[in-house]
């Protein structure tokens, strides 16, 4: 017999013991079960995922290829703060992911390519950063930002691929990989070369 939309059902979880303990905390703060808690807390984000794409449609609309620049940039604020638990605006940490992020969505909208350069780019760079990085403590401030700068492309490529303006990732790792077998390809010649 099919469920109908009102049935209440009953799911076997598995969490970790910390988010358990976590739910358990905010469950008691908001004086509710734990059941309703996360109940609450999947309402909660279906609802601001439903308000992005309101917001998203209403921009798109009024403002044309403006609307599409601000529509990213809030799908990649609300995918941002989702992750960090934190406001862009409260926290500094998140309000430069958001200023990173918008750079990558500024670029991308004016250059398609820089989606896969910046995917091509981007352990390259991560790496370059790391051998400047000579004592400990700038090693770990570096590594922290250039973490920080890879979470807010992800998030700025995630907003643009669910509004159809970037590729998709099987898209970029197939671009991703022709260029790295053009490298490497290159590479012998290139040693042959310096050898001569």
């Amino acid at each position: 017999m099919a469920r109908k939309k009102t049935d209440v059902v009953q799911l076997k979880l598995r969490f970790s013991e910390t988010l358990r303990r976590r739910l358990e905390r905010e469950a008691k703060q908001q004086k509710q079960s734990l059941n309703g808690e996360i109940i609450s807390r999947l309402e909660q984000s279906f609802r601001k995922a439903e308000d992005t794409d309101l917001i998203a449609r209403v921009l798109g609309g009024m403002f044309g290829a403006t609307g599409g620049l601000l529509n990213a940039l809030v799908t990649a604020i609300w995918l941002i703060e989702k992750r960090t638990g934190k406001q862009w605006n409260k926290d500094p940490d998140t309000s430069q992911e958001v200023r990173d992020a918008a750079d990558f969505i500024i670029d991308a909208l004016v250059r398609p390519e820089a989606v896969f350069e910046q995917a091509t780019t981007r352990a390259d760079d991560l790496m370059r950063q790391y051998e400047m990085a000579s004592k400990a403590e700038v090693f770990e401030a570096v590594s922290a930002a250039a973490q920080r700068a890879l979470r807010a492309r992800g998030a700025a490529l995630e907003a643009l691929q669910r509004m159809g303006l970037a590729p998709s990732d099987a898209e970029i790792a197939n671009v991703v990989k022709k260029i790295q077998a053009q490298k490497a390809a290159a590479g012998p010649q290139v040693q042959e070369t310096e050898k001569k």
